[in-house]
């Protein structure tokens, strides 16, 4: 038995937007749920317009409901996925950027950074309100600066006085001159 959809049905200026739309290429989510839309506006009930299109009739809901919320916007728009990022741009390159300081030139009485003192003084100074010692060890893993491998896992100092690569650090140079810390990667 089919559900009550109560959905208001496009209007004619939309279903020329729609019919433009379909000329040009798009993504085939996007097609579908375009084609959702004209074959409601012709009268097609969503069992219909599932077995047309060769979807689930939960997917044909989904995408008439869509059309009903957003309008033609939301039928283009990709749906996102998974939970929003937790740390904004500036923030990343701000733990890069201060991972490579050490400790001593930001007025801190140790010598070399640890992953508990790190996230303790960027929550201290409210770059970020909270974070993990294990997403802030992937944030310097993946941050594409000198940071991660300054961070290297046995601290060793190398012959040209930097820190030596042995980490599996990969933000960038195989180390960093004058700078100790001890993030294991």
């Amino acid at each position: 038995m089919a559900r009550p959809l109560m959905i208001r049905p496009a209007t004619p200026e939309e279903l020329d937007q729609l019919h433009h739309l379909l000329e040009r290429p798009l993504q085939p989510w996007q097609r579908r749920r375009l084609e959702a839309v004209l074959l409601h506006a012709a009268g097609h009930t969503a069992q219909d317009i599932a077995a047309l299109l060769h979807v689930h009739v939960n997917t044909a809901y989904a995408d008439l409901r869509l059309f009903h919320r957003r309008r033609l916007d939301g039928l283009l728009k990709r749906r996102s996925l998974g939970a929003p990022p937790r740390l904004t741009a500036p923030q990343h390159r701000t733990i890069c950027r201060l991972a490579q300081q050490p400790p001593a030139e930001l007025g801190l009485p140790y010598g070399r950074w640890s992953l508990g003192k790190f996230r303790d003084y960027l929550i201290r100074h409210r770059i970020v309100s909270a974070i993990s010692r294990e997403h802030l060890r992937r944030v310097l893993k993946k941050g594409g600066t000198r940071s991660a491998a300054s961070f290297a896992s046995s601290g060793a100092r190398t012959p040209t006085g930097g820190i030596s690569s042995t980490g599996s650090g990969s933000c960038g140079s195989t180390g960093l001159a004058g700078v100790s810390c001890c993030f294991s990667m």
